[in-house]
């Protein structure tokens, strides 16, 4: 049986934008007109070096500039030209975007790479605006922290599968004698460690796999809502021949976190009850500068649970029963005096608490007990001993099961950013326009913000499609 496979035409591409805005050709109109005003929304910095850039006026307004550029990512386009075709065959884009003729690819080129830092502004100031939005939708989800690194691929020659694919069968070859040679982690070593095209676009192991990519890191709310992009380029981050791919990027999660975090705060005064990180992060500098700096309780897993754990300890860094040591005891708060260290307090896993006249009171239940107190062992456990095993929130309790889960929200932010955002199909290698494309499409996820919030749709928050569809 023989499928029916027909090949998209760019006329079949632009019958779907025209059928779109002809069945409701109001709505995405009426989002912009009626609840987004880029122009005051725009910081005036931008607007200053936007026309101090050119000795005559420009042909076209910021706010048109950054209009399309919103547009194209909210409708999935990655190609440049592409959309620009689109914008010259409809007159509703051009409308919405306020041109009356089109600018060339070279024009959107240009402001991509001379206005990086500036769409990075205009990013920062919606951050601030979005904020109380993120508050009044959940106070809780927004209290959380959430940091992931990924990786945006360049469009270099490096990135094609065919020159990997070429050097892994001249390793088979050049192995094939060799014992227990292994042909991919040869090929992986042998590629070059920096695209030829752009020498800022390094061999990383993002993504799941070896890529030529723009690494960044994402910072999120436990919403999924943007609250910063940083583009690290630090050499400890990069691969070398001694490291594993594993290493490696657990090598670059531990060491961007500090950075990444140091940025966000000298820009933003926002208080965080919690960070999630996944175990790239385990490292005890970054439970300390969480803990200690900046007040925020890290929820963690371990990358490797210790071989040897200390004596009366678990894996989890949890105390255990002394006549059994696979019964762990129960938290029971946090004691904070002045003068003394946080303390985690740890109770007989055979005692109960119970509320009798007001009063706390214990009741043991244990047929052999340890000790002669009416509430069984009590262990108090200062966290400045060994921060990463003493964690505020145990490890593999309720609380923590449950906070982190709520991780992967991350995940679903990065998606859309790869994909119905189209970051992943971009066509560039240039570090400038790479950055301001990423910073494009969360500009468009705060926009997106700004409307749901203004039409009562935030269930949706997430899903750009299901607003402006």
């Amino acid at each position: 049986m023989k499928a029916n496979l027909n090949q998209l035409s760019f006329t079949d591409i632009y019958s779907n934008i025209d059928e779109y805005f002809q069945q409701d050709k109001p709505k995405l109109i009426k989002l912009f007109e009626q609840h987004i005003d880029l122009q005051s929304l725009i910081p005036q910095s931008f607007y200053n070096h936007y026309h101090a850039d050119t000795g005559h006026p420009r042909i076209y307004k910021l706010s048109s500039m950054i209009a399309a550029s919103i547009l194209k990512s909210m409708l999935s386009i990655a190609d440049t030209s592409l959309f620009i075709n689109i914008l010259n065959l409809s007159s509703e884009l051009r409308d919405i975007c306020g041109f009356t003729t089109v600018p060339n690819a070279s024009q959107f080129s240009r402001f991509k790479i001379n206005f990086e830092k500036d769409l990075k502004t205009f990013f920062d100031s919606l951050v601030e605006i979005t904020e109380p939005i993120c508050n009044k939708i959940d106070s809780y989800l927004n209290n959380i922290l959430i940091v992931d690194t990924t990786g945006i691929e360049a469009h270099v020659n490096e990135n094609n599968p065919k020159k990997f694919d070429t050097l892994l069968r001249q390793s088979k070859v050049f192995g094939k004698d060799i014992p227990n040679f292994n042909a991919h982690s040869y090929t992986c070593s042998k590629m070059p460690k920096v695209a030829y095209a752009n020498p800022e676009i390094k061999l990383s192991y993002m993504n799941g796999h070896y890529c030529y990519a723009l690494k960044t890191s994402i910072v999120t709310n436990g919403l999924g809502i943007i609250r910063d992009i940083d583009f690290l380029n630090d050499e400890t981050t990069d691969i070398t021949e001694s490291a594993t791919a594993s290493e490696a990027k657990d090598k670059y999660d531990s060491k961007s976190l500090i950075p990444t975090l140091n940025k966000f705060f000298s820009k933003h005064d926002f208080k965080y009850k919690y960070f999630l990180g996944d175990a790239g992060f385990d490292a005890v500098d970054n439970y300390k500068y969480l803990y200690k700096d900046k007040n925020i309780i890290p929820v963690i897993p371990l990358r490797r649970a210790p071989s040897s754990p200390m004596p009366g300890f678990n894996e989890n860094g949890i105390p255990t029963c002394p006549n059994d040591i696979n019964l762990p005891m129960k938290f029971d708060g946090i004691t904070r005096e002045k003068g003394r260290s946080d303390r985690i307090k740890w109770l007989c896993p055979k005692s109960k608490k119970t509320i009798i006249n007001g009063k706390t009171q214990y009741i043991l239940t244990c047929e052999s007990p340890c000790t002669t107190s009416k509430c069984g062992k009590i262990y108090q456990v200062p966290i400045d001993n060994n921060i990463r095993m003493h964690t505020v929130v145990p490890r593999n309790s309720d609380e923590w099961n449950t906070l982190y889960k709520k991780r992967t929200i991350i995940e679903r932010t990065n998606f859309m950013l790869k994909y119905p955002l189209a970051l992943q199909y971009t066509k560039l290698n240039n570090t400038e326009s790479l950055k301001s494309e990423i910073i494009l499409s969360a500009i468009t996820q705060l926009i997106v913000v700004l409307i749901a919030s203004d039409i009562n749709d935030t269930q949706n928050i997430l899903s750009i499609k299901k607003i402006i569809a």
